[in-house]
C-alpha cells in the first residue's frame, strides 16, 4: 500500500477569505510537501479547484506542482482533480504534463476529474450535463497526444488534424492516470478503461466498499485507453489528523470536518438535481442530521480520519480488506505547524506498518455482483 499527501492550500476556518490569505499558505504548502519527501511519503497532490468556491484555495495546480518539483527529488507528483472541461484543452493537459515529467525527472501524474462543483460549471458555461463526456473524450485526446509519435482526433467537441506533442514526456508511454471517482459507476469506468482511480465522497464503508468493488469489476472486462493498464484504487480522506490522543488530533481537525460538511452539502445539493450523472450526490443527506458533530461523522466515515498513529494504520487496514491499494491523505486547513507535526509523527510511525498491507482484491461476486 502506498501513502500520499493531498492539500488544497486551505488555511484554518475562521480566516477572512478575500484571496490574500492564500499567499503564505502556499509557500506552507512547499515546506509541507519537502517534509513528506523526507518522511517516505509516495506522492504528492495538489486540486484544481477555481473562485474558492470550496475548502480548496488552488486553481493553478500545476505551477504549484513544477515549484514542488525543483524543491524535491524522489516524492511523485500528482495532480488529484485536473479538470476536464473546456477551459483546459486536452493538448494542453498533456503538454504540461509531458514538461513536469521532464523538469521531475520523470515523477509526474495525472489525476483528474469531471468537477462535482456547481459554481465551476456555472462560471465557465458548462452544462452538467455534459461533464461525463467531456471527461470521456478529453481523456482519448490526452492519452493519444502523450504515447502516440503523430495523431489527428475527431469526436464530439474536439477536431484535431494531425499534429505531435512537443514535449514528449520521459514515461512511457505516458505518466500514470488516475481519475477522481465518487460514484460507483465512475469507478467502474475507471477500471475498464485501465486508468487508476481516486475514490471520494467516501460517506459511508458500505459506499466505499462498493466503488472498490465496482472498479475491481470494471479491470475484468477492459476497454483499455493505452497500452498499458494501471490497476490502483486509491482513497480519498478529506480530513487527516493524528497526535499522541484522539482528543488532541479532534481538536484542531474538528472545525475542518464542520466547515467541509457543509460546503460539500451545499455543493452536492446544487448539482444532484442539475443531471442524472450527478443524481448520486444527494446521498449527502444521509449523514446531514449529524453534520454538526464532528465526532460522530469522523467515527461513522472514511472520509475522515482523527485519532492516533494506531488509528490510522485500522483505518489503513480496513482500506486494504476492501482492495484499497493507496491512501490519500488530506492533511491541510488545520494550520502550518499541526500539519508538519502530523506529517512527521505519519512517516516516523506508520508508513513502515501501511506499506506492509496488501490490498485484497474483491472477487467478482462481491456486493451480489
Amino acid at each position: 500500500m502506498r501513502v500520499g499527501l493531498m492539500q488544497e492550500g486551505q488555511n484554518p476556518p475562521g480566516l477572512p477569505l478575500d484571496g490574500h490569505e492564500t499567499a503564505g499558505r502556499y509557500h506552507e504548502l512547499v515546506e509541507e510537501a519537502v517534509l513528506a519527501e523526507e518522511m517516505g511519503f509516495d506522492f504528492y497532490g495538489v486540486g484544481e479547484q477555481h473562485f474558492a468556491s470550496s475548502n480548496s484555495r488552488l486553481s493553478s495546480p500545476d505551477v504549484i506542482r513544477s515549484f514542488i518539483a525543483a524543491k524535491t527529488s524522489k516524492i511523485r507528483l500528482r495532480s488529484t482533480s485536473t479538470n476536464l472541461l473546456p477551459y483546459n484543452h486536452p493538448i494542453r493537459i498533456a503538454e504540461q504534463l509531458a514538461t513536469l515529467d521532464i523538469m521531475s525527472e520523470g515523477r509526474a501524474e495525472l489525476g483528474c476529474a469531471r468537477s462535482n462543483n456547481p459554481v465551476t460549471l456555472r462560471a465557465f458555461g458548462i452544462d452538467p450535463a455534459d461533464t461525463t463526456a467531456f471527461r470521456n473524450e478529453m481523456l482519448e485526446v490526452i492519452v493519444r497526444a502523450l504515447s502516440e509519435e503523430s495523431f489527428e482526433y475527431e469526436g464530439q467537441f474536439y477536431s484535431i488534424p494531425e499534429v505531435a506533442l512537443c514535449p514528449r514526456p520521459i514515461q512511457t508511454p505516458h505518466p500514470p492516470i488516475h481519475l477522481s471517482s465518487t460514484s460507483t459507476a465512475s469507478a467502474e469506468w475507471a477500471g475498464k478503461r485501465g486508468i487508476g482511480a481516486m475514490i471520494g465522497f467516501t460517506i459511508s464503508w458500505e459506499h466505499l466498499e462498493a466503488c472498490l468493488s465496482s472498479y475491481w469489476d470494471g479491470t475484468r472486462a477492459p476497454d483499455l485507453l493505452s497500452s498499458i493498464a494501471l490497476h490502483n484504487a486509491g482513497v480519498f480522506s478529506a480530513v487527516v489528523s493524528i497526535d499522541e490522543s484522539r482528543a488532541k488530533a479532534l481538536s484542531p481537525a474538528a472545525p475542518v470536518i464542520l466547515q467541509w460538511m457543509k460546503i460539500v452539502a451545499g455543493m452536492y445539493r446544487g448539482l444532484s438535481p442539475q443531471s442524472g450523472d450527478y443524481a448520486y450526490l444527494s446521498s449527502i443527506d444521509q449523514v446531514m442530521d449529524h453534520a454538526d458533530d464532528a465526532d460522530w461523522l469522523e467515527q461513522s466515515m472514511p472520509y475522515f480520519v482523527v485519532g492516533t498513529v494506531d488509528d490510522l494504520v485500522e483505518h489503513a487496514e480496513r482500506v486494504a480488506e476492501l482492495g484499497g491499494s493507496d491512501l490519500i491523505l488530506r492533511i491541510d486547513g488545520m494550520g502550518h505547524e499541526h500539519h508538519m507535526r502530523v506529517i512527521e509523527l505519519i512517516g516516523k510511525e506508520a508508513l513502515s506498518k501501511i506499506r506492509e498491507l496488501t490490498p485484497v482484491i474483491p472477487s467478482e461476486s462481491a456486493l451480489g455482483k
